[in-house]
């Protein structure tokens, strides 16, 4: 009786190994990831890190020759991506491109102070042991800078 058992889950078995590989051999091996698609998340990162190198360079005040460098690197990375993008067959992303102006000094102090008079405010607030008119005047400082940034926003 033990024998039929073990010779019927020997067939079973030997069943099931049948399907499995039959089932493997039929199924599509799991798609890689196409060496382009590194391609171009490299050439992404390329741009991305030429870019913010020359704008640290102008922000530091570099010599020209070294703006010159940098901006030619940039254009060549601007190139790579361009043909890392034609060479991994996908759609060009749609760029949008936004004109925002700079802000110019006299409202960035303005806004600065803005900033500062409100963290003296809440810090003084927090301190159980500021005096009144320490508070009184923190409070001032504040709403005169904030009327000083609206009084210009408007003009």
């Amino acid at each position: 009786d033990q024998q039929a058992e073990l010779a019927r889950l020997r067939q079973q078995l030997h069943e099931a190994e049948q399907a499995l590989a039959a089932a493997q051999s039929a199924a599509p091996a799991p798609a890689a990831k196409p060496a382009d698609d590194e391609a171009l998340k490299k050439a992404k990162i390329e741009l991305a890190m030429k870019r913010a190198e020359l704008k640290k360079a102008e922000k530091a005040g570099a010599q020209e020759a070294e703006l010159s460098r940098l901006r030619d690197a940039l254009q060549a990375a601007e190139q790579a991506l361009h043909a890392a993008e034609d060479a991994s067959h996908k759609p060009a992303p749609e760029l949008v491109r936004t004109s925002k102006p700079g802000i110019d000094e006299r409202q960035r102090e303005l806004k600065t102070e803005v900033a500062f008079a409100r963290a003296d405010l809440r810090k003084l607030e927090r301190d159980e042991q500021t005096e009144p008119t320490t508070l009184e005047a923190a409070r001032l400082r504040l709403s005169e800078a904030e009327r000083q940034l609206a009084d210009y926003q408007q003009s």
